[in-house]
Protein backbone atom coordinates (compact mmCIF):
# COMPACT_ATOMS: atom_id res chain seq x y z
CA UNK A 1 0.00 0.00 0.00
CA UNK A 2 1.36 3.41 -0.92
CA UNK A 3 1.96 5.78 2.01
CA UNK A 4 0.54 9.30 2.00
CA UNK A 5 3.50 11.74 2.36
CA UNK A 6 1.91 15.10 1.41
CA UNK A 7 2.14 17.14 4.64
CA UNK A 8 5.58 15.80 5.62
CA UNK A 9 6.96 16.46 2.15
CA UNK A 10 5.65 20.03 2.18
CA UNK A 11 7.32 20.72 5.52
CA UNK A 12 10.61 19.26 4.30
CA UNK A 13 10.58 21.41 1.17
CA UNK A 14 9.73 24.55 3.20
CA UNK A 15 12.58 23.92 5.62
CA UNK A 16 15.00 23.41 2.73
CA UNK A 17 13.91 26.70 1.13
CA UNK A 18 14.33 28.60 4.37
CA UNK A 19 17.86 27.27 4.75
CA UNK A 20 18.76 28.66 1.34
CA UNK A 21 17.50 32.21 1.99
CA UNK A 22 20.36 34.61 2.54
CA UNK A 23 20.19 36.88 5.65
CA UNK A 24 19.00 40.42 4.86
CA UNK A 25 20.88 43.51 5.95
CA UNK A 26 19.58 45.26 9.05
CA UNK A 27 17.36 48.23 8.33
CA UNK A 28 19.15 51.54 8.89
CA UNK A 29 17.17 53.67 11.36
CA UNK A 30 15.97 57.09 10.31
CA UNK A 31 14.57 60.13 12.07
CA UNK A 32 15.43 60.94 15.66
CA UNK A 33 15.67 57.27 16.60
CA UNK A 34 18.81 57.13 14.45
CA UNK A 35 20.76 59.31 16.89
CA UNK A 36 22.58 57.13 19.41
CA UNK A 37 25.33 57.69 21.95
CA UNK A 38 28.00 55.46 20.43
CA UNK A 39 31.24 57.41 20.90
CA UNK A 40 31.57 56.85 24.64
CA UNK A 41 35.33 57.12 25.16
CA UNK A 42 36.40 60.37 23.48
CA UNK A 43 34.96 62.85 25.97
CA UNK A 44 36.80 61.47 28.99
CA UNK A 45 40.15 62.05 27.22
CA UNK A 46 39.65 65.83 27.08
CA UNK A 47 41.77 67.70 29.62
CA UNK A 48 40.35 71.19 29.08
CA UNK A 49 36.70 70.68 30.14
CA UNK A 50 35.77 72.44 33.40
CA UNK A 51 32.99 70.20 34.70
CA UNK A 52 31.65 73.01 36.92
CA UNK A 53 30.90 75.27 33.95
CA UNK A 54 27.40 75.37 32.45
CA UNK A 55 28.45 72.95 29.70
CA UNK A 56 30.22 70.50 32.04
CA UNK A 57 28.95 67.29 33.58
CA UNK A 58 28.01 68.98 36.84
CA UNK A 59 25.51 71.20 35.02
CA UNK A 60 24.04 70.72 31.52
CA UNK A 61 26.62 68.21 30.27
CA UNK A 62 26.06 69.22 26.64
CA UNK A 63 29.65 68.74 25.47
CA UNK A 64 29.60 65.11 26.59
CA UNK A 65 26.25 64.53 24.88
CA UNK A 66 27.32 66.11 21.57
CA UNK A 67 30.55 64.10 21.55
CA UNK A 68 28.92 60.80 22.50
CA UNK A 69 26.39 61.32 19.69
CA UNK A 70 29.50 61.38 17.44
CA UNK A 71 28.47 64.71 15.91
CA UNK A 72 30.94 67.10 17.56
CA UNK A 73 34.60 66.26 18.08
CA UNK A 74 37.65 67.74 19.73
CA UNK A 75 40.36 69.73 18.00
CA UNK A 76 42.74 66.97 19.14
CA UNK A 77 42.30 63.70 21.06
CA UNK A 78 42.86 65.53 24.37
CA UNK A 79 41.59 69.05 23.60
CA UNK A 80 38.02 70.16 23.01
CA UNK A 81 38.60 73.94 23.23
CA UNK A 82 35.12 74.83 24.61
CA UNK A 83 35.63 78.59 24.36
CA UNK A 84 37.07 78.48 20.86
CA UNK A 85 35.05 79.91 17.99
CA UNK A 86 33.22 77.52 15.69
CA UNK A 87 34.51 77.75 12.13
CA UNK A 88 32.33 77.67 9.04
CA UNK A 89 33.73 74.35 7.83
CA UNK A 90 32.97 72.84 11.24
CA UNK A 91 29.39 74.19 11.08
CA UNK A 92 28.92 72.63 7.64
CA UNK A 93 30.39 69.35 8.91
CA UNK A 94 27.94 69.27 11.83
CA UNK A 95 24.96 70.09 9.61
CA UNK A 96 25.92 67.41 7.08
CA UNK A 97 26.48 64.81 9.79
CA UNK A 98 23.09 65.46 11.40
CA UNK A 99 21.33 65.34 8.02
CA UNK A 100 23.02 62.08 7.01
CA UNK A 101 22.10 60.36 10.29
CA UNK A 102 18.49 61.60 10.28
CA UNK A 103 17.91 60.50 6.68
CA UNK A 104 19.48 57.06 7.20
CA UNK A 105 22.68 57.75 5.24
CA UNK A 106 25.35 57.54 7.96
CA UNK A 107 27.93 56.18 5.51
CA UNK A 108 27.21 58.68 2.73
CA UNK A 109 30.15 60.86 3.76
CA UNK A 110 33.59 59.32 3.45
CA UNK A 111 36.07 61.32 5.60
CA UNK A 112 39.50 62.22 4.24
CA UNK A 113 42.64 63.25 6.08
CA UNK A 114 44.74 66.36 5.71
CA UNK A 115 43.98 69.91 4.70
CA UNK A 116 41.01 68.88 2.56
CA UNK A 117 39.21 67.12 5.44
CA UNK A 118 36.08 69.29 5.05
CA UNK A 119 35.58 68.71 1.31
CA UNK A 120 33.35 65.61 1.59
CA UNK A 121 31.08 67.45 4.03
CA UNK A 122 30.90 70.53 1.80
CA UNK A 123 30.02 68.35 -1.20
CA UNK A 124 27.33 66.53 0.80
CA UNK A 125 25.87 69.83 2.03
CA UNK A 126 25.60 71.20 -1.51
CA UNK A 127 24.09 67.96 -2.81
CA UNK A 128 21.42 67.93 -0.09
CA UNK A 129 20.38 71.59 -0.06
CA UNK A 130 22.10 72.55 3.18
CA UNK A 131 24.53 74.82 1.38
CA UNK A 132 24.42 76.69 -1.91
CA UNK A 133 27.41 76.43 -4.28
CA UNK A 134 29.99 79.11 -3.48
CA UNK A 135 27.72 80.52 -0.76
CA UNK A 136 30.77 81.41 1.32
CA UNK A 137 34.23 82.25 0.09
CA UNK A 138 36.26 81.31 3.18
CA UNK A 139 35.23 78.25 5.17
CA UNK A 140 38.21 78.42 7.51
CA UNK A 141 37.04 81.62 9.22
CA UNK A 142 34.81 81.66 12.32
CA UNK A 143 31.09 81.39 11.60
CA UNK A 144 28.72 84.05 12.83
CA UNK A 145 25.77 82.95 14.92
CA UNK A 146 23.48 83.92 12.05
CA UNK A 147 25.43 81.79 9.58
CA UNK A 148 25.35 78.88 11.99
CA UNK A 149 21.54 79.22 12.24
CA UNK A 150 21.23 79.33 8.46
CA UNK A 151 23.09 76.00 8.11
CA UNK A 152 21.50 74.21 11.06
CA UNK A 153 17.96 75.18 9.99
CA UNK A 154 18.49 73.16 6.79
CA UNK A 155 19.95 69.99 8.32
CA UNK A 156 16.54 68.67 9.42
CA UNK A 157 13.22 68.60 7.53
CA UNK A 158 10.25 70.71 8.61
CA UNK A 159 8.80 67.94 10.76
CA UNK A 160 12.12 67.73 12.59
CA UNK A 161 11.82 71.40 13.59
CA UNK A 162 8.20 71.42 14.75
CA UNK A 163 7.03 74.57 16.50
CA UNK A 164 6.86 74.32 20.30
CA UNK A 165 7.24 78.04 21.17
CA UNK A 166 5.28 81.18 20.28
CA UNK A 167 7.91 83.71 19.20
CA UNK A 168 6.57 87.04 17.90
CA UNK A 169 9.87 88.88 18.22
CA UNK A 170 13.55 88.55 19.08
CA UNK A 171 15.09 91.67 20.56
CA UNK A 172 17.96 92.00 18.07
CA UNK A 173 16.48 90.11 15.12
CA UNK A 174 13.61 91.71 13.21
CA UNK A 175 12.22 90.20 10.03
CA UNK A 176 10.38 93.37 9.09
CA UNK A 177 12.99 96.11 9.18
CA UNK A 178 13.83 97.90 5.96
CA UNK A 179 17.20 96.16 6.23
CA UNK A 180 16.36 92.90 8.01
CA UNK A 181 18.92 90.78 9.82
CA UNK A 182 20.40 88.14 7.48
CA UNK A 183 18.97 84.68 8.03
CA UNK A 184 16.17 86.06 10.23
CA UNK A 185 13.75 83.45 8.90
CA UNK A 186 16.02 80.57 9.92
CA UNK A 187 16.72 82.15 13.31
CA UNK A 188 12.99 82.50 14.05
CA UNK A 189 12.39 78.92 12.92
CA UNK A 190 15.00 77.56 15.32
CA UNK A 191 13.66 79.71 18.18
CA UNK A 192 10.13 78.42 17.58
CA UNK A 193 11.45 74.84 17.53
CA UNK A 194 13.27 75.35 20.84
CA UNK A 195 16.69 74.74 19.28
CA UNK A 196 17.86 78.31 19.88
CA UNK A 197 17.08 80.35 22.98
CA UNK A 198 19.59 83.22 22.88
CA UNK A 199 20.95 84.91 25.98
CA UNK A 200 19.44 83.61 29.22
CA UNK A 201 18.04 86.95 30.44
CA UNK A 202 16.85 88.66 27.25
CA UNK A 203 16.72 85.86 24.64
CA UNK A 204 18.66 88.18 22.30
CA UNK A 205 20.54 86.25 19.65
CA UNK A 206 23.56 88.44 18.75
CA UNK A 207 23.49 87.26 15.10
CA UNK A 208 26.76 88.93 14.08
CA UNK A 209 28.82 87.50 16.95
CA UNK A 210 30.77 84.28 16.71
CA UNK A 211 29.64 81.19 18.60
CA UNK A 212 31.76 79.05 20.91
CA UNK A 213 32.20 75.32 20.54
CA UNK A 214 30.51 74.81 23.94
CA UNK A 215 27.47 76.81 22.80
CA UNK A 216 27.48 74.75 19.61
CA UNK A 217 27.38 71.57 21.69
CA UNK A 218 24.14 72.73 23.33
CA UNK A 219 22.55 73.41 19.94
CA UNK A 220 23.73 70.09 18.50
CA UNK A 221 22.13 68.29 21.45
CA UNK A 222 18.80 70.07 20.90
CA UNK A 223 18.85 69.31 17.18
CA UNK A 224 19.43 65.58 17.72
CA UNK A 225 17.44 65.08 20.94
CA UNK A 226 14.09 66.93 20.82
CA UNK A 227 13.43 66.22 24.51
CA UNK A 228 16.27 68.64 25.37
CA UNK A 229 14.76 71.59 23.45
CA UNK A 230 13.85 74.79 25.30
CA UNK A 231 10.27 75.83 26.02
CA UNK A 232 9.62 79.58 26.22
CA UNK A 233 7.43 82.21 24.56
CA UNK A 234 7.91 85.84 23.47
CA UNK A 235 4.55 87.44 22.74
CA UNK A 236 5.57 91.09 22.79
CA UNK A 237 6.08 92.49 19.33
CA UNK A 238 9.49 94.10 19.77
CA UNK A 239 11.24 92.41 22.66
CA UNK A 240 10.29 92.32 26.31
CA UNK A 241 8.30 94.88 28.26
CA UNK A 242 10.82 96.22 30.75
CA UNK A 243 8.58 98.30 33.01
CA UNK A 244 7.53 96.67 36.26
CA UNK A 245 4.15 98.25 36.90
CA UNK A 246 2.67 97.77 40.39
CA UNK A 247 -0.84 97.40 39.05
CA UNK A 248 -3.22 94.46 38.96
CA UNK A 249 -6.85 93.45 39.02
CA UNK A 250 -8.09 90.89 41.53
CA UNK A 251 -11.37 89.03 41.17
CA UNK A 252 -13.83 87.93 43.84
CA UNK A 253 -11.93 84.70 44.45
CA UNK A 254 -8.60 86.41 44.92
CA UNK A 255 -7.17 85.58 41.48
CA UNK A 256 -4.88 88.36 40.24
CA UNK A 257 -4.06 89.52 36.71
CA UNK A 258 -1.21 91.82 35.57
CA UNK A 259 -0.40 93.36 32.20
CA UNK A 260 2.42 92.11 30.01
CA UNK A 261 3.41 88.55 29.19
CA UNK A 262 1.68 86.23 31.62
CA UNK A 263 1.03 82.49 31.97
CA UNK A 264 -2.22 81.53 30.26
CA UNK A 265 -3.40 79.88 33.46
CA UNK A 266 -3.29 83.26 35.26
CA UNK A 267 -5.67 84.77 32.70
CA UNK A 268 -7.85 81.67 32.70
CA UNK A 269 -8.17 81.69 36.50
CA UNK A 270 -9.00 85.40 36.55
CA UNK A 271 -11.65 85.20 33.83
CA UNK A 272 -13.20 82.03 35.20
CA UNK A 273 -14.81 83.75 38.18
CA UNK A 274 -14.90 87.33 36.91
CA UNK A 275 -17.82 86.47 34.60
CA UNK A 276 -16.51 88.68 31.82
CA UNK A 277 -18.02 88.50 28.37
CA UNK A 278 -15.88 88.24 25.25
CA UNK A 279 -16.81 91.11 22.95
CA UNK A 280 -14.13 91.05 20.26
CA UNK A 281 -11.85 88.54 18.67
CA UNK A 282 -9.91 88.99 15.46
CA UNK A 283 -6.69 87.65 13.95
CA UNK A 284 -3.65 89.85 13.99
CA UNK A 285 -2.34 91.17 10.66
CA UNK A 286 0.13 88.29 10.77
CA UNK A 287 3.30 90.24 10.10
CA UNK A 288 5.10 88.33 12.82
CA UNK A 289 4.35 85.11 10.90
CA UNK A 290 2.67 83.43 13.85
CA UNK A 291 -1.00 82.79 14.50
CA UNK A 292 -2.28 85.48 16.83
CA UNK A 293 -5.65 86.47 18.19
CA UNK A 294 -6.50 89.71 19.95
CA UNK A 295 -9.39 89.31 22.37
CA UNK A 296 -11.20 91.67 24.71
CA UNK A 297 -13.28 90.63 27.70
CA UNK A 298 -15.56 93.12 29.43
CA UNK A 299 -18.33 93.36 31.98
CA UNK A 300 -19.63 96.87 32.40
CA UNK A 301 -16.56 98.80 33.57
CA UNK A 302 -14.17 95.87 33.98
CA UNK A 303 -12.01 95.45 30.89
CA UNK A 304 -9.28 93.00 29.83
CA UNK A 305 -7.58 92.99 26.44
CA UNK A 306 -5.08 90.28 25.57
CA UNK A 307 -3.21 88.54 22.76
CA UNK A 308 -2.99 84.77 22.49
CA UNK A 309 -1.50 82.31 20.04
CA UNK A 310 -4.32 79.77 19.95
CA UNK A 311 -2.11 77.13 18.42
CA UNK A 312 0.05 77.27 21.56
CA UNK A 313 -2.05 78.69 24.45
CA UNK A 314 0.65 78.42 27.08
CA UNK A 315 1.29 82.14 27.39
CA UNK A 316 -0.75 85.30 26.75
CA UNK A 317 0.13 88.96 26.43
CA UNK A 318 -2.27 91.10 28.46
CA UNK A 319 -2.38 94.47 26.70
CA UNK A 320 -4.76 96.34 28.98
CA UNK A 321 -6.69 95.90 32.20
CA UNK A 322 -9.00 98.52 33.66
CA UNK A 323 -11.75 99.06 36.19
CA UNK A 324 -13.74 102.06 37.35
CA UNK A 325 -15.52 102.18 40.68
CA UNK A 326 -15.76 104.51 43.70
CA UNK A 327 -12.50 104.36 45.65
CA UNK A 328 -11.57 101.10 43.95
CA UNK A 329 -14.36 99.33 45.79
CA UNK A 330 -16.06 96.12 44.73
CA UNK A 331 -16.94 96.18 41.03
CA UNK A 332 -18.66 92.85 40.29
CA UNK A 333 -16.10 91.22 42.51
CA UNK A 334 -13.10 92.87 40.83
CA UNK A 335 -10.71 95.15 42.72
CA UNK A 336 -7.82 97.26 41.45
CA UNK A 337 -4.61 96.72 43.37
CA UNK A 338 -3.44 100.31 43.10
CA UNK A 339 -4.33 103.90 43.99
CA UNK A 340 -3.66 107.43 42.85
CA UNK A 341 -1.35 108.01 45.82
CA UNK A 342 0.66 104.92 45.00
CA UNK A 343 0.81 106.06 41.39
CA UNK A 344 2.39 109.40 42.29
CA UNK A 345 4.72 107.76 44.82
CA UNK A 346 5.85 105.22 42.25
CA UNK A 347 6.67 107.88 39.66
CA UNK A 348 7.97 110.96 41.50
CA UNK A 349 9.68 112.18 38.34
CA UNK A 350 7.24 114.81 37.11
CA UNK A 351 8.64 114.63 33.58
CA UNK A 352 6.95 111.26 33.31
CA UNK A 353 3.65 112.49 34.74
CA UNK A 354 1.03 114.21 32.66
CA UNK A 355 -1.65 115.92 34.78
CA UNK A 356 -4.89 117.14 33.31
CA UNK A 357 -6.66 119.83 35.36
CA UNK A 358 -10.37 119.45 36.08
CA UNK A 359 -12.45 120.89 33.28
CA UNK A 360 -16.19 121.23 33.96
CA UNK A 361 -18.54 120.48 31.15
CA UNK A 362 -21.54 122.48 32.34
CA UNK A 363 -23.91 121.37 29.62
CA UNK A 364 -23.60 117.73 30.64
CA UNK A 365 -22.75 118.25 34.29
CA UNK A 366 -19.39 116.54 33.93
CA UNK A 367 -15.86 117.33 35.15
CA UNK A 368 -12.70 115.23 35.35
CA UNK A 369 -9.02 115.23 36.07
CA UNK A 370 -6.43 112.58 35.30
CA UNK A 371 -2.85 111.46 35.78
CA UNK A 372 -1.11 109.71 32.93
CA UNK A 373 2.27 108.06 33.35
CA UNK A 374 4.62 106.61 30.76
CA UNK A 375 7.08 104.01 31.96
CA UNK A 376 10.85 104.49 31.55
CA UNK A 377 10.89 102.73 28.16
CA UNK A 378 7.51 104.10 27.03
CA UNK A 379 6.17 100.58 26.74
CA UNK A 380 3.41 100.96 29.33
CA UNK A 381 0.96 103.64 30.38
CA UNK A 382 -0.87 104.04 33.67
CA UNK A 383 -3.99 106.16 33.72
CA UNK A 384 -5.80 107.45 36.79
CA UNK A 385 -8.94 109.42 36.12
CA UNK A 386 -11.61 110.84 38.42
CA UNK A 387 -14.85 112.10 36.91
CA UNK A 388 -17.77 113.81 38.58
CA UNK A 389 -21.17 113.36 37.04
CA UNK A 390 -24.72 114.00 38.11
CA UNK A 391 -24.79 110.49 39.54
CA UNK A 392 -21.65 110.94 41.63
CA UNK A 393 -17.89 110.45 41.37
CA UNK A 394 -16.43 107.70 39.22
CA UNK A 395 -12.80 106.69 39.51
CA UNK A 396 -11.11 104.95 36.61
CA UNK A 397 -7.76 103.22 36.76
CA UNK A 398 -6.13 101.36 33.89
CA UNK A 399 -2.80 99.93 32.85
CA UNK A 400 -2.01 99.69 29.18
CA UNK A 401 0.88 98.43 27.11
CA UNK A 402 1.38 99.41 23.50
CA UNK A 403 2.51 95.85 22.64
CA UNK A 404 5.82 97.19 21.47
Amino acid sequence: MRKHRGPRLVLLIAALCMSLVLPTAATVPTGFQAFARTNLEAYDLFTDIDQTQWYGDQQEGVVRLACELDILHGVSPTTFHPQGALRLNEAVTIASTIHSIYTGQPDAIVPVQGAQWAEPYLAYAEANGILQPEEFSDYNRPATRGEMARLFAHCLPQEGLAKINSIFSIGDVDCYDTFPVPYAEEIFQLYRAGVLAGDPETHNFRPDDTITRAETAAIVTRLALPETRKNFDILSLYGFTTDDLPFSLTNAEGKTLHIGQRPYQELKDFLASASLQEILEHPDAGEQDAPCTISMETYDSVYVKYIIDKSNPRTVYVMEIATSSPDYADNYGVHAGFSAEALKACYPDETMLSYSEPHPEVFIGYSSYSYKVWGPEHYNTLLYKMSTTGKGTITELSARTSWR
